[in-house]
């Protein structure tokens, strides 16, 4: 039943979700101007106080402002401290993130460093975003007004069997889903993939050089340097390696194909009909995305320090290159076991495709 204002005949549950939208998406605006704030603090400050020492004062400002912007979205409203501190660190962290960019980009080498923002602060405003809607999600406004589209929602689920309950949820997919699962995954894998090997994306290749280097030396002290030849097939190379070959770096070892693999997948892992179990899908997927990607970040560089140190100690390159790679391989399967946490709608939707098929085996024997 629908609830009306008597002067306009609007729904008021309409009216409120209206409302609803202009706010978050005035905050989201509001957020990702004290992050575009930030970035050209870290950005003019290491150009103009390398020190550091000046910038404190205008971090510390933007952070206020941040704890103020949290408070006055959550005005009024009733919300457990540790989630309001954990949506205020989730901010923090965020523009944390784009002031490092800021700071980072005027010392970089890489004719493409211009690129790194551009790729990179839209993410951060997506995130944002994502951190609103999560921070709405706490607040338990989609709770009274989302009722009949809940009913509707199981009705309609009832009439499409089969149901798959997991932990108290609900999961029925549409074929459609699942068809875009088997085909969108692999091709968005594949495209996002492509677009980092374009040159415009080369720095990539200097951070995960730099950061391999500085850790390398830092643990095992061999001099060790990284070497960049923008004129070059490759672009960036570790060199005073002791006496041995330098080893050639391309985007491969980055290891953001493995990251391309499961963003495919998180991305396109169907949603269940059943709006109870979708209520948080957005942040679920968001979370298995940046973890996942932390984690194969983290271990390809540990992959990369491990290879070279054997390489300098006297083992040969192709020997440990290979099987230290398909070792570190094995952490994709960790990434499953945490995405099946966040999201099982990933191993759920392929148990409820087969059992679709089985049914359709079933119902039409002579048909294969």
């Amino acid at each position: 039943m629908e609830y009306f204002n008597a002067y306009s005949f609007i729904p008021l549950n309409l009216m409120y979700d209206k409302r609803l939208l202009i706010k978050k998406i005035l905050f989201w605006i509001l957020f990702n101007l004290i992050l575009v704030i930030i970035y050209f603090i870290g950005y003019f400050g290491s150009i103009f106080f390398p020190e550091g020492s000046y910038l404190y004062f205008f971090i510390f400002l933007c952070l206020i402002f941040n704890l103020f912007l949290v408070k006055l979205y959550k005005f009024r409203r009733e919300l457990k401290f540790s989630k309001e501190l954990l949506i205020f660190v989730y901010f923090t962290l965020n523009l944390l993130f784009g002031f490092i960019i800021g700071v980072y980009q005027p010392f970089m080498e890489s004719n493409s460093r211009i690129f790194f923002p551009i790729i990179m602060l839209p993410m951060l405003v997506i995130l944002n975003y994502v951190i609103l809607n999560r921070f709405q999600f706490y607040l338990s406004d989609f709770s009274l007004h989302d009722s009949p589209s809940q009913n509707s929602s199981s009705e309609e689920i009832k009439r499409n069997k089969p149901i798959i309950e997991y932990e108290d949820n609900k999961y029925s997919f549409s074929i459609k889903s699942l068809l875009s699962l088997a085909i969108g995954a692999p091709i968005s894998a594949y495209l996002i993939y492509l677009f980092f090997d374009l040159e415009l994306n080369y720095w990539l290749h200097e951070i995960v050089v730099k950061q391999t280097v500085y850790f390398l030396n830092l643990l095992f002290n061999i001099g060790v340097e990284a070497q960049y030849n923008p004129g070059g097939v490759y672009h960036w190379s570790f060199v005073n390696i002791g006496s041995l070959s330098p080893i050639n770096f391309q985007t491969f070892c980055t290891g953001v194909q493995a990251i391309c693999v499961f963003a495919g997948v998180i991305i396109f892992t169907p949603h269940s009909r059943d709006k109870q179990t979708n209520r948080d899908i957005l942040w679920r997927k968001t979370k298995s995305l940046v973890i996942s990607s932390v984690i194969f970040y983290v271990v390809n560089i540990l992959r990369m320090i491990i290879q070279i140190y054997l390489y300098y100690i006297g083992y040969p390159w192709d020997a440990i290159h290979y099987s230290i790679s398909a070792a570190s391989s094995f952490i994709a399967a960790i990434i499953v076991l945490l995405m099946h946490k966040w999201i099982p709608e990933f191993i759920i939707s392929i148990i409820y495709a087969f059992t679709i098929i089985k049914q359709k085996i079933k119902k039409n024997p002579k048909a294969y």
